[in-house]
């Protein structure tokens, strides 16, 4: 069996084609997009075809441009693929990893897709090709909830969260000192004692205010403090955590395995938080997830992006020894649940792995003609 064919496929949902008024909220929900507003979701398909028919699909991250991201794929990934054996996914991933070390995002997606097509070939699903599950179901929260308007409007969102079965929530917070305890106070009044509340601050604070935000923080019973600081400053994020009672987490913006490798070895996080479609896919997951465990480190997922990632996600979830929980990110996203035919299984605050051979999925041609911005329009 060879490769014949990689394709990787850009797509945009624009937040002004899609509503009459796109809500602030929604165009700048954390403190890392006030100075670049969110102007849409994006997503990488990436298709990888063979000479017996089969085919994977994968996904790879569509932040900041996904268009960037598959030119990576088209034009430097797919030669070094043609040719080759897809079943040898450990050493074409390692081929990738040193033929382009800058950009992991574009690996991630030809990963996924390797170990769809895999499945499809062994008729298998991927949680028993990746060595069977730990469990069930896989735990996860909503987020976010982002910058409202009021503290009331945050405990609104919690409790709307909660009304469609969730038990665990993210808010994000990085507005003043003051002004994120008032939300946290209220979405935790709002929720009550025994629901996970997670906060996000994205890199908003220096390391003395995020200490002293966290004294505040453990009182209310808040779950963990994500990214007080920049996440490219681990030596910051270690002395926060040796100076808080609450568990801090960070990675969601690295990519290569080895920068979760200098986290760890910074002591600088309890919980690591790699996105499947940014990490180097399944395999770069798996990786990272083991070098955590070595650490005692736990894994929880960040959950950014198109539904294939989830899928992917999910299953890669279920058999990891050191999984914590995982982000089922619930901001507005016309892709999230349409590039797919196949509906993502949520029911009492987890999600279902598939059961179907690969990632048990098949494309939606329709949203990928409607939202693909790599041809010009009529």
């Amino acid at each position: 069996m060879k490769i014949t064919k990689v394709e990787a496929i850009p797509l945009f949902a624009s937040f002004a084609d899609a509503l009459d008024v796109v809500p602030p909220e929604l165009s700048q929900p954390a403190f890392s997009m006030r100075n670049n507003s969110l102007l849409g979701q994006g997503a990488v398909i990436v298709r990888v075809e063979t000479d017996e028919g089969l085919a994977g699909i994968g996904e790879a991250m569509g932040r900041p441009g996904p268009r960037g991201t598959a030119a990576h794929i088209n034009e430097v990934l797919a030669p070094m693929l043609l040719g080759v054996d897809p079943r040898h996914y450990l050493a074409l991933w390692t081929a990738m990893n040193e033929g382009m070390r800058f950009a992991p995002m574009g690996i991630s997606g030809v990963d996924i897709a390797l170990w769809d097509l895999r499945g499809k070939l062994y008729g298998d699903s991927l949680v028993n090709l990746l060595g069977g599950p730990m469990r069930e179901m896989v735990d996860c929260y909503a987020s976010p909830i982002p910058y409202m308007a009021t503290a009331a409007d945050s405990a609104e969102r919690a409790r709307a969260f909660l009304r469609r079965g969730f038990h665990a929530v993210k808010l994000k917070i990085g507005r003043g000192l003051g002004r994120d305890i008032a939300h946290v106070e209220a979405v935790r009044e709002a929720v009550g004692a025994d629901i996970k509340l997670l906060v996000d601050a994205n890199g908003a604070y220096t390391v003395s205010e995020a200490v002293a935000l966290a004294k505040d923080l453990v009182k209310l019973g808040v779950y963990w403090l994500e990214e007080p600081v920049h996440p490219e400053y681990p030596d910051d994020l270690a002395r926060i955590r040796r100076r808080v009672d609450l568990p801090v987490a960070s990675g969601e913006w690295l990519g290569a395995w080895h920068q979760f490798r200098d986290l760890l070895k910074a002591e600088a996080v309890d919980v690591i938080m790699p996105n499947i479609t940014r990490c180097g896919g399944i395999t770069g997951m798996m990786k990272i997830a083991d070098l955590a465990a070595l650490e005692n480190v736990t894994v929880a997922p960040h959950g950014v992006g198109a539904g294939i990632g989830i899928v992917a996600a999910v299953a890669a979830c279920a058999v990891m020894p050191n999984f914590l929980i995982y982000e089922y990110n619930q901001l507005f996203n016309p892709l999230r649940h349409t590039v797919m035919r196949e509906a993502i299984h949520f029911a009492e605050g987890a999600l279902k792995p598939n059961d179907g051979a690969g990632l048990g999925l098949s494309l939606d041609e329709r949203t990928l003609a409607r939202y693909r911005v790599d041809r010009l329009s009529d």
